[in-house]
């Protein structure tokens, strides 16, 4: 019997080690995810897709189209031609993008949405699923709460909006958010509403508009960034302690400011992680030529205030790493 000695055994063991490893990347399920942009509701979906797709030993081609529609018209061509079997997406536009999941599907790659998505017509053909929030849910409770406030304080609300109404489902979020006023019997006016979702640009657009109308008492926004941007905008423009902000999603940033109180009062969130593995989950299905029993998937909401301090609390324990 020939016997190896120790450095042909190690050698042998990691040839062997190699040869599973290159196995593996040759047989690995690829999967191509597009993040809409880089703020942390997006930190979170890319997590949930990340964690959703190691379980099952996918090999994640990840992308952020920064809301650029070429952008991510670019990077469709690039997972087309790295081979990927799905792609899990936020599409820019619901017009705009319709061209480049055209490419995927031609190219017999199916796509599963999620946070948004294209037209009922066009998703019908080209998109296998949606994974998202009842957007118009978002923004009915923090309506409500708003309206609620304003009856208890004896006053009307002179309401300034932070939207981001490119996106339909950001149009939805503030249908809901009037909706909730509506049915909360408050008596309020929308003093100023202006497209501002990006922080920087938020906070500029937040503190001119309350230093052009010092009389709004309430700031609304539909989106993380816009809420950090208002939150920024009442002190800037010297409004704390007159004008106050309720907003959408979460960060250990907003948290803080909610737990903080003197500003951010509230704020209704979405559990991304949940909804980028919801989308994970479903790629890995179409992959598998599974049957994907129903088209719309719809993750959770809850509102967190800054009265209930051990609901905040436990938000910051269960998100350490700062992810919603």
């Amino acid at each position: 019997m020939f016997n190896r000695n120790p450095i042909q055994k190690i050698v042998l063991a990691l040839v062997s080690i190699l040869f599973t490893m290159a196995s593996f990347s040759a047989f690995a399920v690829k999967v191509g995810a597009i993040y809409l942009d880089s703020q942390g509701f997006y930190g979170g979906i890319q997590k949930g897709i990340m964690v959703a797709g190691a379980d099952e030993g996918v090999e994640l081609i990840g992308n952020n189209s920064q809301g650029d529609v070429t952008k991510e018209s670019e990077f469709i061509d690039q997972l087309i031609a790295a081979g990927v079997e799905a792609v899990v997406m936020s599409p820019v536009s619901v017009e705009a993008s319709v061209a480049a999941v055209e490419r995927l599907n031609e190219a017999g790659i199916p796509v599963i949405c999620y946070n948004t998505c294209l037209s009922d017509a066009d998703s019908e053909r080209l998109i296998k699923a949606l994974v998202t929030t009842s957007q118009f849910d978002l923004g009915l409770p923090i309506g409500l709460l708003a309206g609620e406030w304003a009856i208890k304080a004896e006053i009307d609300l002179k309401i300034g909006i932070h939207n981001c109404n490119i996106y339909e489902a950001c149009q939805l979020r503030q249908d809901g958010f009037i909706a909730g006023l509506e049915q909360s019997g408050a008596n309020f006016e929308v003093v100023n509403n202006q497209e501002a979702f990006a922080h920087d640009k938020a906070t500029q657009i937040g503190t001119d508009i309350l230093i052009a109308n010092p009389e709004i008492n309430l700031m609304w926004a539909a989106n993380e960034g816009g809420t950090v941007g208002a939150v920024n905008a009442v002190v800037a423009a010297d409004q704390v302690g007159k004008t106050y902000v309720m907003g959408t999603d979460t960060t250990s940033e907003l948290i803080n400011m909610v737990q903080q109180g003197d500003v951010l009062l509230a704020v209704n969130s979405q559990f991304p992680q949940d909804m980028g593995a919801g989308a994970m989950r479903y790629a890995l299905k179409a992959i598998k030529g599974e049957p994907i029993e129903q088209y719309l998937q719809l993750t959770p909401t809850k509102v967190y205030t800054t009265l209930d301090r051990l609901a905040t609390a436990k938000w910051l324990v269960d998100h350490a790493d700062g992810l919603p």
